[in-house]
């Protein structure tokens, strides 16, 4: 499974890609931050099923208090199928469509609850009723393709780990491997790119370059004393 120094960096990048989509208006015409967003949302993709993978290489039966890879797909279904039901049954009530409202009337606990193939029924008849809407959702909800796409990948990938958990395992050695070139590309993207495109909002738009640069910050949970926590950049 991931070090706690990369489950802090991919943490942090998850918080950071979240930042950017907040509030896309101060770099709506700055296309070369669009594209290192863009390639961050892909690196995070790449990133989160190689962490499943590592951490179905351990031993069955995690210990007492460690959640299995398993439960952490799952939680992250939830949450995902959560805030797109949220953005449709807000749509569903101001178009007045009750059979949609029914079907994205749930919240992250109640996708957490359903267990079995419940969960994966539910988030997976949500996204199917999407396209019939998507125009509208896209542009006044902001329910945009990727969010699309990081559905559709959370339902595989706990379907993956509930029916063939063996079948997706990499090789350790290719995993460590993996996990090393994304992370360096990551480290690459955010210092050598991100951090230099983001000095002009410091002025022009402050209240995103404060937030943007808050969201890269990394807790380092690492240390034995928990009275520290020493903060370092992605």
């Amino acid at each position: 499974m991931l070090t706690a120094k990369q489950d802090n960096r991919l943490a942090a990048a998850e918080t950071l890609a979240a930042a950017l989509k907040q509030d896309p208006a101060p770099y709506a015409a700055d296309k070369a931050l669009q594209a290192v967003a863009a390639r961050l949302d892909a690196i995070i993709a790449d990133l989160l099923p190689l962490r499943q993978q590592a951490q179905r290489t351990a031993k069955a039966g995690a210990p007492t208090g460690q959640k299995s890879g398993k439960e952490l797909a799952r939680e992250h279904l939830a949450v995902v199928a959560a805030e797109i039901a949220g953005d449709v049954f807000a749509y569903a009530s101001e178009q007045q469509l009750p059979a949609l409202q029914a079907l994205a009337d749930y919240g992250q606990a109640d996708f957490g609850n359903l267990r079995g193939s419940r969960i994966t029924d539910a988030a997976t008849a949500l996204l199917n009723e999407l396209p019939n809407h998507q125009p509208t959702l896209e542009v006044e909800y902001a329910l945009t393709k990727t969010r699309v796409k990081e559905l559709k990948d959370a339902i595989q990938a706990f379907t993956d780990l509930k029916t063939t958990p063996r079948q997706a395992i990499a090789d350790g050695k290719a995993v460590r491997t993996s996990l090393r070139t994304e992370f360096a590309e990551l480290g690459t993207l955010l210092k050598d790119r991100l951090m230099r495109l983001m000095r002009k909002y410091e002025r022009a738009a402050p209240a995103f370059y404060l937030r943007i640069v808050a969201a890269r910050a990394v807790v380092d949970r690492r240390g034995t004393n928990p009275g520290k926590s020493p903060v370092k950049s992605a």
